[in-house]
C-alpha cells in the first residue's frame, strides 16, 4: 500500500509541474534562470492502425496502437509524458514515461518514470537489465517499444568534455517481464506457459478448470514482489572505440521455483488433495537475485560495424548445487552490420547466447518424485548441453531515395533448431505516413521458443502516421 501511495505522488507531482509550467512560461514568468527557455509544449505521437491474417485460422484481426508523447523542453529542465495505448495488450494504456530532467555542464539528473537502454548491440542485449519487457505481443514489436518505463533516479556525470559518461540508477521496485494473458486477443495467442517443462497449458486448463488468462494470473499473484534495483555503468571513446563497464544488482526476469514440490503437489491436486493455490505455494516462485557485470564495445572494423557485449551473473547459487536457484552463467552478444556493393543493401548479423556455469553439478540433482528418481533442478537438459546460441539476421534494401524499404529479418535458435523469419516492406506514401506489408512465420518444436507459436502464422498491412 506505502508504494502504491508512493508511485501516486511521483505521478501526481510530475504531472502538476508539467501542467503548471507551460503557464509560467506563456504569462512570461521567470520560472528558470535562462529567459532563453521559453519553448512551448511538444506534442508528438504515431497512430498505428493494422490489420493480422492467421495462416492457420484464417481469422482477420483489427488491431490499433499508438503514443502520445508530451515534452516542455529548455536548456536546463525538461518535462516529458509518454502514453502508449495497444488494443489486446495486457495493460492497453500506459503511462511509459513520466519525468523531470535537468541538464548541467558536468551532471544530468533524471527522476520518475523512465526508459534506460544499456548496452552496444543493435536491438539485442545482455546488459540491458534495468526495464522489463511486454511480452503481450511476443516480441513482434521492436525492441524500444517492448520495453516497460520504471520509476527511478538516474544521475549522469560527464567527464573529458562530455566524451565519457558515469551512469547511476536506483529504482524503489523490480518489475517482471509483463506476459501476455488473452489467447482471443487481437494481437494473437502469445501466451507462455510458465510451467512448459514440467505440464502442458492445456493439461493445467482441464486439471484446474481455468482459463489460461486465470492461471496466468494466479501464477503471477503468487510471487512476491520485489524492491529495488541498482545500476552503474561508465562509458567512453577513444580512438574510434566505445566501450563500456557495467554492474547492475537486481534480479532474473525469469522465475525460479521448486520443481519437486510443484510436481508432487500437483499430483495431490489432480487426486483432489488440494488446491491449485496450494500447488502454486508449494513451487515458492520467486524471482532470483543477481549481480551482472558487463562489458561492451563498438567498433568500425574492415568496414563492419562491429559490436560486443559480455555479461557475467552471478546468482546466489555459485556452486549450482541448489535446484530451486538459477546457476551463474556468462552471456554475450557480437556481430555487426556491414552496406554490401549490391544496390542498397546492408547486412547485419548478431550472435548472442549463454552458457550456464557449474553445470556437472545440475546433472546431480537428483531427487525421488512420485515414487521415481528425477532430476530437479529447474534447468536440467536431457542432452547435457548448457550452451545456447542465437543468431539473428537482417537483411534490409531501399530504393527511391528510401521511399520503399523491403526487409528480412531470420531469427535462428541454434540449439533447438526453431526460428522466426519475417519479410516485409515499408512504403512511404507522404511525409510521416507509411503502408509496410509483413508476413511471419514461426517453426520448430512444441517445446521451443519459436515453435510453441508454429500455428501463429500471419500476415499483416499497417499504416504508421507520426506527427
Amino acid at each position: 500500500m506505502r508504494r502504491n501511495i508512493y508511485k501516486s505522488i511521483v505521478l501526481f507531482v510530475l504531472l502538476l509541474l508539467y501542467l503548471t509550467v507551460p503557464v509560467a512560461a506563456f504569462d512570461g514568468g521567470d520560472f528558470y534562470e535562462s529567459k532563453a527557455e521559453t519553448e512551448s509544449v511538444e506534442i508528438n505521437g504515431e497512430i498505428e492502425p493494422q490489420f493480422r491474417v492467421f495462416s492457420d485460422s484464417g481469422d482477420i484481426e483489427e488491431n490499433l496502437k499508438g503514443d502520445l508523447e508530451f515534452v516542455y523542453p529548455g536548456n536546463k529542465h525538461e518535462f516529458n509524458v509518454l502514453i502508449d495505448y495497444q488494443v489486446g495488450a495486457v495493460e492497453e494504456i500506459d503511462f511509459n514515461e513520466v519525468n523531470y530532467k535537468y541538464y548541467g555542464e558536468k551532471y544530468n539528473f533524471t527522476v520518475g518514470k523512465n526508459i534506460v537502454i544499456w548496452g552496444k548491440g543493435d536491438k539485442v542485449h545482455v546488459l540491458d537489465n534495468i526495464n522489463a519487457e511486454d511480452m503481450s505481443d511476443f516480441i513482434n514489436p521492436e525492441y524500444k517499444k517492448r520495453q516497460i518505463g520504471e520509476e527511478m533516479v538516474k544521475v549522469d556525470r560527464f567527464f573529458r568534455g562530455g566524451s565519457a559518461n558515469l551512469e547511476f540508477i536506483y529504482t524503489q521496485d523490480f518489475t517482471p517481464n509483463r506476459l501476455a494473458e488473452d489467447p482471443d486477443s487481437p494481437l494473437g495467442n502469445w501466451i507462455i506457459n510458465p510451467f512448459s517443462a514440467e505440464m502442458n497449458l492445456s493439461d493445467l486448463e482441464r486439471a484446474t478448470g481455468y482459463s489460461p488468462a486465470e492461471i496466468i494470473n494466479r501464477v503471477k499473484d503468487s510471487i512476491p514482489d520485489e524492491d529495488n534495483q541498482f545500476g552503474l555503468r561508465f562509458t567512453d571513446s577513444r580512438g574510434g572505440t566505445d566501450y563500456g563497464f557495467s554492474y547492475y544488482k537486481g534480479y532474473l526476469r525469469e522465475p525460479s521455483y521448486d520443481k519437486a514440490a510443484l510436481a508432487s503437489e500437483f499430483e495431490a491436486f489432480e487426486n483432489g488433495n488440494t488446491s491449485f493455490d496450494s500447488v502454486l505455494a508449494a513451487a515458492d516462485l520467486q524471482y532470483n537475485e543477481v549481480d551482472v557485470f558487463g562489458f561492451e564495445l563498438a567498433r568500425v572494423i574492415a568496414d563492419i560495424n562491429s559490436r560486443l557485449e559480455l555479461a557475467y551473473f552471478r546468482t546466489d547459487d555459485t556452486e549450482g548445487s541448489d535446484p530451486r536457484v538459477r546457476n551463474n552463467k556468462i552471456a554475450w552478444v557480437i556481430g555487426g552490420d556491414r552496406d554490401l556493393p549490391i544496390s542498397n543493401l546492408n547486412l547485419n548479423l548478431q550472435f548472442t547466447g549463454e552458457t550456464i556455469l557449474d553445470d556437472d553439478q545440475i546433472d546431480q540433482n537428483i531427487a525421488a518424485i512420485n515414487g521415481e528418481q528425477t532430476n530437479i533442478d529447474l534447468q536440467y537438459a536431457e542432452d547435457g548441453d548448457y550452451t545456447t546460441n542465437r543468431a539473428v539476421l537482417k537483411l534490409e534494401d531501399s530504393y527511391q531515395n528510401e521511399k520503399i524499404i523491403p526487409q528480412l529479418t531470420w531469427v535462428y535458435n541454434l540449439n533447438e533448431q526453431d526460428y522466426t523469419l519475417e519479410a516485409a516492406v515499408d512504403y512511404e506514401l507522404k511525409q510521416d505516413l507509411v503502408l509496410t506489408f509483413s508476413h511471419k512465420i514461426f517453426r520448430g518444436e512444441q517445446d521451443t521458443t519459436f515453435g510453441q507459436f508454429e500455428d501463429n502464422d500471419y500476415s499483416a498491412f499497417r499504416l504508421s502516421y507520426n506527427f
